[in-house]
């Protein structure tokens, strides 16, 4: 038997201009590949219940929490500042409530881009509304890439922090490669979370959840830089192999 993962989904309209949502292309060959059944959740407004979580999380072994618009900085305790950007009203109503069951249920999670900040959010972390306004630093990097294709691409480094899962997945490698498509960062990180990557600007790329079986979480895209890339193939199987042992334990 494959573990079944859930992926929150992306929200877009189609062309007749109605709402529809949908799972990244990417994360679903990745799981696939590792050995995952991945399947798209639903987040369109009125078609889901909060009670309906519990029956959602008992159905599934993983969850990923994808990239994506930026969170309502209430959530934080903040003001929407100018330089906060789209605001994902649909994705905070579903992924807020979602993650903190998940967490309260121990099930693995897989955190990427706006996900991470999903995550230290959820746990009583804040965030830099947008790294190039608020954040200030010595050494300047640029967070936000757009261009065509750039997205599976390294475009900086991370410096790893040693006796972590991800020193573990970059093979004691010191600094590893990463893309990066983001324009909001973690400020404050959540207590019950721990670094496992920063920037050389001291941005927090990457972190884990030591009491939880598999909680990561990662700024960069490892999607995008796919399977080819060897410490985001080792971050994808351990993700499955986790959902796998939920699989059993759920037996």
């Amino acid at each position: 038997m494959k573990p079944i993962i859930a992926i929150v989904p992306r929200a877009g309209k189609n062309i007749k201009g109605e709402k529809h949502c949908y799972a990244l292309p990417r994360f679903v060959t990745a799981i696939s590949a590792c050995g995952g059944i991945p399947i798209a959740l639903n987040n369109l407004e009125g078609t889901f219940e909060l009670s309906d979580l519990d029956e959602i999380l008992d159905r599934v072994d993983g969850v990923v929490f994808s990239g994506g618009p930026d969170i309502h900085p209430k959530h934080y305790g903040e003001e929407v500042l100018d330089c906060c950007g789209e605001i994902a009203y649909e994705r905070d109503a579903l992924e807020l409530p979602l993650i903190r069951k998940a967490l309260e249920k121990n099930k693995p999670i897989m955190c990427v881009c706006r996900g991470f900040q999903v995550l230290n959010v959820a746990l009583g972390g804040t965030l830099y509304q947008d790294i190039n306004v608020q954040m200030q630093r010595s050494t300047q990097i640029e967070h936000r890439r757009d261009a065509e294709g750039e997205e599976s691409r390294g475009m900086h480094t991370v410096n790893v922090i040693r006796d972590t899962p991800l020193d573990t997945f970059a093979g004691g490698q010191t600094k590893i490669g990463v893309n990066t498509l983001h324009h909001q960062g973690v400020k404050k990180l959540a207590e019950s979370l721990c670094s496992m990557a920063t920037a050389d600007d001291g941005l927090i790329e990457s972190a884990y959840y030591p009491e939880k079986d598999f909680v990561m979480a990662f700024q960069w895209h490892p999607e995008y830089l796919g399977l080819e890339d060897s410490t985001s193939k080792k971050i994808f199987m351990a993700f499955v192999e986790a959902s796998k042992r939920e699989m059993e334990r759920r037996k």
